[in-house]
């Protein structure tokens, strides 16, 4: 089981609903544009769990946000409006404190997509997602 994804270190049971069994499990990295890091969990070959870290414009809302990922269908929005999650996917946002020189007038987004078939908890999502979005924080990825 990884201990990091995308270099954030979280609890990997976190993970455990939200992946099946297999003989194999990596995480490969990737960063698809300037502004997003891409994590894949991979489990014999199929991605099972996708994280990414990603700066949109400031004033964007969670729900916003998801609007622009797969897997939210249905998603619950915090009082808040911080985090939106459902049982396959969920994106949380980052407090103002967390800024970046390369993004001065973005906030930073975690989203969480799986894609891992019949796998779908929305309590362990709300978790997963609270917990990745405060480590996210704590990250180096916060200048």
């Amino acid at each position: 089981m990884p201990s990091t994804l995308c270099g954030i270190s979280l609890d990997s049971k976190l993970l455990d609903a939200f992946l099946s069994g297999g003989d194999s499990i990596s995480v490969k990295p990737s960063s698809p544009n300037g502004g997003t890091k891409r994590c894949d969990v991979v489990v014999d070959g199929d991605i099972a769990v996708r994280q990414i870290q990603a700066w949109w414009s400031n004033g964007e809302s969670a729900s916003t946000v998801a609007a622009g990922y797969d897997k939210m269908d249905d998603g619950q929005v915090t009082d808040d409006d911080r985090y939106l999650h459902s049982g396959t996917g969920a994106v949380g946002k980052t407090t103002a404190s967390c800024k970046s020189s390369d993004h001065p007038d973005q906030t930073l987004y975690a989203v969480i997509q799986v894609f891992t078939p019949d796998r779908s908890d929305a309590d362990a999502m709300k978790t997963l997602i609270t917990a990745y979005t405060k480590a996210l924080e704590d990250s180096g990825a916060c200048g």
